[in-house]
């Protein structure tokens, strides 16, 4: 079974590994990275690390969008490639490791010139049962309600939908497409709900119509609730890593691998929180080292409470 991602803001992401980052001085970082990146691809990438079958729905433009599909075909992410006149946008992290911070250049999305008729076209070809994914920002001028009445039809015949957006768009889908998953972080949720408590937070989501929403918390875990009413709350034990970005994208990649292959609530965060804490050990998203994820049970790897079901 193939897991379909779709992002409407790819990425180029470089990033520069060295010792110190200096304002005004010159840098020749030892350790370059360039990846195929924005949250959609960093999904699909942490999805095809973990074996999965992956398909990849994204506008790339010019000569960098002829890299990252290069790039994503040697991770084994099948492209199905939106062709637009919009050159592909380019972001830029340095990380200094002596003071463990990072610096981070993102090109803004400055035009968007996809209709969604293209976008839909593409997401027909999801089969009934498969999960489609939609992660990162949705551009300005895409209009909300259409993209949310889009995501209902794919829900309406049996795709499984999870989300990891932000900006009115959410709300939008989460009430008329039901996905079965909504993924965000603590302010993305406050943001929506007003609401800064995040198991209170996706008590709403859930109560606004999503199947199982979770808002995550960085180093302090992850609040899922269902709609039947199971409430349970993931706390990591491990060191948090130096490098978190992309670790929200493998979170997702790690809770939709699991739950696809029919993986209980639980299991499936245990593996999401792990692959999420994976990531952030090395540089680069979504380029840990699967075994490490698979391998680690959830008593050995994070410690969980149910809040009751």
């Amino acid at each position: 079974m193939t897991i379909h991602t779709l992002g409407m803001t790819p990425a180029l992401d470089v990033v520069y590994v060295l010792d110190d980052v200096r304002l005004g001085a010159i840098h020749r970082p030892p350790v370059v990275i360039r990846s195929a990146g924005g949250k959609s691809l960093n999904v699909a990438r942490a999805l095809a690390r973990l074996g999965e079958p992956v398909r990849a729905i994204a506008p790339l433009g010019g000569r960098i969008g002829d890299l990252i599909v290069d790039l994503l075909a040697e991770g084994e992410v099948e492209v199905d490639r939106i062709h637009t006149a919009v050159e592909t946008r380019q972001c830029v992290t340095a990380c200094d490791t002596t003071a463990r911070a990072l610096t981070e250049f993102y090109e803004p999305v400055t035009a968007f010139d996809v209709p969604l008729d293209d976008i839909a076209h593409r997401t027909r070809s999801v089969r009934p049962g498969e999960w489609l994914t939609i992660s990162g920002a949705v551009p300005a001028g895409v209009d909300a309600d259409a993209l949310a009445r889009l995501l209902a039809a794919e829900t309406a015949r049996g795709v499984q939908l999870a989300v990891d957006v932000h900006g009115p768009a959410l709300g939008e889908i989460i009430v008329q497409a039901r996905p079965r998953i909504v993924k965000v972080n603590r302010a993305e949720a406050a943001g929506l709900t007003g609401v800064s408590d995040p198991e209170r937070a996706a008590q709403l989501l859930v109560e606004r119509g999503a199947h199982t929403a979770i808002v995550t918390d960085g180093e302090a875990g992850s609040h899922a609730v269902t709609v039947s009413g199971e409430h349970i709350v993931s706390r990591p034990v491990d060191r948090p890593g130096l490098f978190p970005v992309g670790s929200g994208d493998c979170f997702l990649a790690g809770l939709v691998s699991v739950l696809a292959h029919g993986g209980t609530l639980r299991e499936a965060l245990a593996v999401a929180a792990r692959a999420g804490a994976a990531n952030a050990q090395v540089p680069g998203a979504a380029v840990f080292d699967a075994g490490t994820v698979r391998a680690t049970t959830v008593a050995s790897a994070y410690g969980t409470t149910d809040l009751g079901c």
